[in-house]
């Protein structure tokens, strides 16, 4: 009885062939669990909204180690690949973290044991400055924007259209500081005009939420939707695969947005630092780190605390409290 009950808790130990039988192949490539992870994603694209980025680093991945076995991969070859790449510190992380859900989903599979990628160091991100977009560049921005709609005229009514829409995709950057995914994913079910707030569905925080609509982003949305533009196919064979009832009917702002800083003048400004600039400034107005936190969908409030800085301006201001009011006061040099 005793020797049964010892069989049942530790199980029948297993023979070598039944071992390898069950045990992940060593001859799995990285191409295969590449290709496994891109259906996965591909397959399930309520959860994974980006359906561009993700499939896109999983492409280069494959392309210089897909015909290598998986097991073989080494954590320095992974290292010495994403210092290669050349691009921000942000970026790579981002290839670090698609190499690593590469293996792990490949684990998850049993596939593959090990994920090389867990011994790879994450580049060190440079958050301590935050871009700030000054009054006379925001204004020298508006009127490439506008002068840009004035020299097109009323004849090309399509032209016309997709610069108008510049403008209002910048007044909804600033007066709700979405992510960009969060924006060019809007549709117009998450728009409520009586209620004047959008819901912003699974988040990068992995829940929904609801931002605010100031005027200037009510207006911005209702001469949108005057507009009526749609996402073009990429070609014949390259179908846009975007919901019929989309918001913005220009998803990828990058060239016009790059064109337009250029032609202002303004550089090192992404369309991120919008973001950045909309807390600045209802930080700069007075408003709680409470309710900062609220409007711009932090995890933490100290997220958003290191938004909360001061533009020179505002800071000299305050500082000037400390100067002593009488030049009496002031030592003399002999």
């Amino acid at each position: 009885m005793r020797d049964t009950y010892q069989r049942r808790a530790k199980g029948v130990p297993k023979t070598a062939k039944e071992l390898e039988a069950t045990a992940p192949s060593s001859s799995v490539l990285v191409a295969e669990l590449c290709d496994d992870l891109l259906r996965h994603i591909q397959s399930k694209p309520n959860v994974y909204k980006d359906q561009r980025n993700p499939p896109y680093r999983i492409g280069l991945i494959k392309e210089r180690f897909g015909d290598r076995p998986a097991a073989s991969i080494r954590p320095y070859e992974i290292a010495d690949w994403l210092d290669s790449v050349g691009r921000a510190p942000a970026t790579v992380n981002r290839y670090k973290v698609t190499f690593s859900s590469i293996y792990r989903y490949g684990k998850q599979r049993d596939k593959i044991q090990v994920n090389p990628t867990r011994e790879v160091s994450q580049h060190k991100l440079n958050n301590g400055v935050i871009r700030y977009l000054q009054p006379e560049e925001e204004t020298r921005l508006r009127a490439v924007l506008q002068g840009e709609i004035d020299a097109c005229g009323l004849q090309n009514e399509r032209r016309r259209k997709r610069l108008l829409h510049r403008i209002y995709e910048l007044d909804v950057a600033l007066g709700t500081g979405m992510r960009k995914g969060e924006q060019y994913g809007l549709r117009w079910t998450d728009i409520d005009f009586t209620r004047r707030v959008i819901t912003l569905r699974d988040t990068k925080n992995g829940s929904s939420r609801t931002v605010p609509m100031i005027d200037d982003v009510v207006y911005a949305f209702r001469e949108l939707r005057k507009l009526s533009l749609g996402r073009k196919n990429r070609s014949a064979d390259r179908p846009n695969d975007a919901p019929g009832d989309i918001v913005f009917g220009i998803g990828d702002n990058k060239k016009w947005w790059a064109a337009a800083l250029r032609e202002a003048k303004i550089k090192n400004l992404r369309w991120h630092d919008l973001r950045h600039i909309f807390c600045s400034r209802l930080a700069q107005a007075g408003v709680s780190l409470k309710v900062i936190q609220e409007a711009a969908g932090h995890k933490t409030i100290a997220m958003s605390a290191r938004y909360a800085h001061m533009d020179h301006t505002t800071l000299h201001n305050a500082m000037s409290v400390l100067n002593r009011t009488s030049s009496d006061t002031h030592y003399q040099l002999k």
